[in-house]
């Protein structure tokens, strides 16, 4: 598992701190989750998602990998804490 899988989904996918979504609602849910309850074809987006590949236990990406989309996305890594790696300092 990545170490951004404990990320919510909207810090992840750099969403807007005043977006409304069905995800920040139900934060004891993956993202996922709350989506197919809405539409249950959402699956086959989420597949391709980021958060998604985050939490499998097998990613396919790697840490390096998430840490790159991550700065493409504009999201600042380099204050998160991460579980038995404390923080990331470039």
């Amino acid at each position: 598992m990545s170490p951004f899988s404990h990320l919510p989904c909207w810090t992840i996918m750099n969403c807007a701190e005043d977006k409304e979504c069905p995800a920040k609602l139900n934060p004891h849910k993956d993202c996922w989750e709350v989506f197919s309850e809405v539409d249950s074809t959402a699956f086959n987006i989420c597949q391709d998602c980021i958060v998604f590949l985050s939490r499998q236990e097998e990613s396919v990406l790697s840490h390096q990998e998430m840490e790159q989309i991550m700065m493409r996305k504009g999201i600042d890594i380099s204050t998160m804490a991460f579980p038995c790696r404390g923080r990331i300092d470039h």
